[in-house]
């Protein structure tokens, strides 16, 4: 049983990926923009892990595929908008908070959503853009969800029944107040 589990670890060679060196100020700047750019890629990844989740290694070439994306995505942004990614991520990171808060960068932000609109054609996802269902087109079998056996209760009771059931008003008070006389 144990060497099954190793047998089915993927080699050095499959984990070996370049990886995306940025700051978490750069990722948050670009976050909103990448997930748009890398939509499908990450669904497919998030599917996958969904399907596999006993097992890791069975979405490594669907991680590969985002991972190449971000490439992808951070070489346009870094060709074709850079002074204006830099001043955004730079305002990002300057909050004083450390929270690296939005709200003090719209400026910078404005600019930076100008610019990826014009030479990139990517608009600035909407608030509740990631959060909305959207349906993905894939060639991974639909899953299917288990039909639930409900148990049937019996009837609601009765008005008489209730009455049985109610309190004395003296056991429970009605309101807080009274709990603490």
């Amino acid at each position: 049983m144990g060497t099954k589990f190793f047998e089915t670890l993927p080699t050095y060679e499959e984990l070996t990926v370049p990886e995306l060196h940025l700051t978490w100020p750069e990722l948050k700047a670009g976050s909103l923009y990448f997930g748009r750019y890398c939509d499908d890629q990450c669904k497919e990844f998030i599917l996958c892990k969904q399907e596999n989740f006993l097992n890791a290694a069975a979405c490594i070439n669907e991680g590969k595929e985002v991972t190449k994306c971000g490439f992808q995505f951070f070489g346009k942004v870094k060709k074709h908008c850079l002074k204006e990614f830099e001043t955004y991520y730079t305002c990002i990171d300057r909050d004083t908070k450390g929270q690296l808060d939005f709200s003090l960068c719209r400026k910078p932000q404005l600019v930076f959503d100008d610019c990826m609109k014009e030479k990139l054609g990517i608009d600035r996802p909407y608030i509740g853009y990631f959060a909305r269902v959207r349906l993905v087109d894939t060639n991974r079998p639909r899953r299917i969800l288990p039909k639930r056996d409900y148990i049937k209760i019996k009837d609601p009771p009765t008005r008489e029944e209730l009455d049985k059931m109610k309190l004395n008003t003296d056991q429970y008070p009605l309101h807080f107040s009274k709990l603490f006389e």
